[in-house]
């Protein structure tokens, strides 16, 4: 009964399940610090709805980092060295081993993102078991990122109103130093991902103050 119900869980639903049976226990046992210390109830955690699992879209996220916005922490779950090779910027490497010990605030907006979402799913069940808040998952995480922020692909007959989104992804892409990819050039000649490198810096536009009217 218990399996078959778990089967009928959503896939991300499952994956941070099992994440946090195999590994919450695991990261709570071997923590020096009091607030790794914690009970865990799965059968609890469990029960959360899947629309409760909130997620940001990549895009929205790129549109937050371009207008400046600075509400929330966004953490990349990976380990250093593939948070050094190339990383969303605005992120800090925290991996999930190390959450608890981090100086992350329950009261926060956190979004979280690995390579896809079983890192971050795994990551947001951890959180919500020791009462944070306002987590969020990075929808498909640096893969979808990357294919839709990045390597956006676009046809090579754009009907007019693709031409006007194509023409907006094309500049969120290279802001971000990337470059669109037409998909007859990937599906045919099977073209390898250019080599990702974070920025060396973004320059995050700000919005104009209006200026105050003089005189009487």
């Amino acid at each position: 009964m218990i399996l078959k119900t778990f089967a009928d869980y959503p896939p991300r639903k499952r994956m941070g399940i099992l994440a946090i049976i195999l590994g919450v226990l695991a990261v709570f046992a071997g923590s020096p610090y009091q607030r790794a210390t914690a009970k865990v109830n799965i059968k609890e955690i469990a029960m959360i709805p899947e629309k409760d699992i909130s997620a940001v879209e990549v895009d929205q996220l790129a549109d937050w980092i371009i207008k400046g916005k600075s509400d929330y922490r966004l953490v990349d779950l990976r380990d250093i060295d593939s948070f050094e090779s190339y990383n969303i910027p605005t992120s800090e490497c925290i991996p999930v081993s190390q959450l608890l010990e981090s100086d992350l605030m329950r009261n926060e907006k956190i979004i979280l993102y690995g390579n896809d979402d079983k890192a971050a799913s795994q990551a947001w069940f951890i959180l919500k078991a020791v009462e944070f808040k306002g987590v969020y998952l990075l929808e498909g995480g640096l893969e979808c990122w990357k294919s839709k922020i990045l390597f956006p692909k676009f046809s090579e007959n754009p009907t007019p109103e693709q031409k006007t989104q194509y023409a907006k992804m094309t500049e969120v892409s290279k802001y971000f130093g990337g470059q669109p990819q037409t998909r007859t050039a990937v599906e045919t000649q099977k073209t390898d991902m250019p080599k990702l490198k974070a920025p060396q810096s973004v320059n995050l536009k700000k919005p104009r103050k209006k200026k105050k009217r003089e005189g009487c």
